[in-house]
């Protein structure tokens, strides 16, 4: 660590801005439902909607870079939610374990793009990926797999006036220059 004081700081700084952001969403709910009681006897179903609505706001606290980060923490629990009102409507059978399926599905989507599109995850991730999973994402004698995505963002920067063989030239050239950037053994502490 070049300057352990200044990492301890944006440590800090960030954790006491998310802590903001998660401590304002739900005191800004329980407020607003708390004041509606208080103003009106009656309790509507459109008051609890009001309030998240004004509560989402909140997110403007956190840094704009954070925001994805925090979109895929609370993504979860929303569609957990989903499924429990569902269930509890009778509009989704109750499926005994189904979050043990819900998790491997959702493991099994990320162990695919850390095989196959690697490129597409966050350095960060993958690097606790290598770490705690034992798994190499690439090594320098063996290709990346390139999935999809890559071939549609290279065909894009390609420009559609080159033929195919100029195409296959840079193809390879992306190809090998992309093997040695997503070979994490080449970082330094990873």
């Amino acid at each position: 660590m070049e300057s352990p004081i200044r990492t301890c700081w944006n440590a800090i700084n960030g954790a006491v801005r998310s802590t903001s952001f998660l401590s304002s969403f739900v005191g800004i709910f329980q407020g607003v439902i708390c004041l509606q009681r208080k103003v009106s006897i009656r309790d509507h179903k459109l008051v609890y909607w009001f309030a998240g609505g004004i509560a989402a706001l909140s997110v403007l606290l956190e840094k704009k870079s954070r925001r994805d980060e925090l979109a895929l923490y609370v993504l979860p629990r929303a569609a957990d939610s989903l499924w429990y009102i569902l269930v509890n409507r009778h509009l989704l059978p109750d499926i005994r374990n189904a979050e043990v399926a819900l998790f491997s599905l959702c493991t099994g989507g990320i162990m695919y793009y850390l095989e196959y599109e690697p490129d597409t995850m966050a350095p960060f991730l993958r690097g606790l990926m290598r770490r705690f999973l034992a798994c190499r994402i690439s090594t320098a004698d063996q290709p990346p797999n390139l999935g999809a995505s890559y071939s549609y963002v290279n065909t894009l920067n390609s420009g559609h006036t080159a033929n195919s063989e100029d195409r296959h030239a840079r193809n390879s050239r992306s190809t090998t220059r992309t093997r040695e950037e997503l070979n994490l053994e080449a970082f330094s502490g990873l």
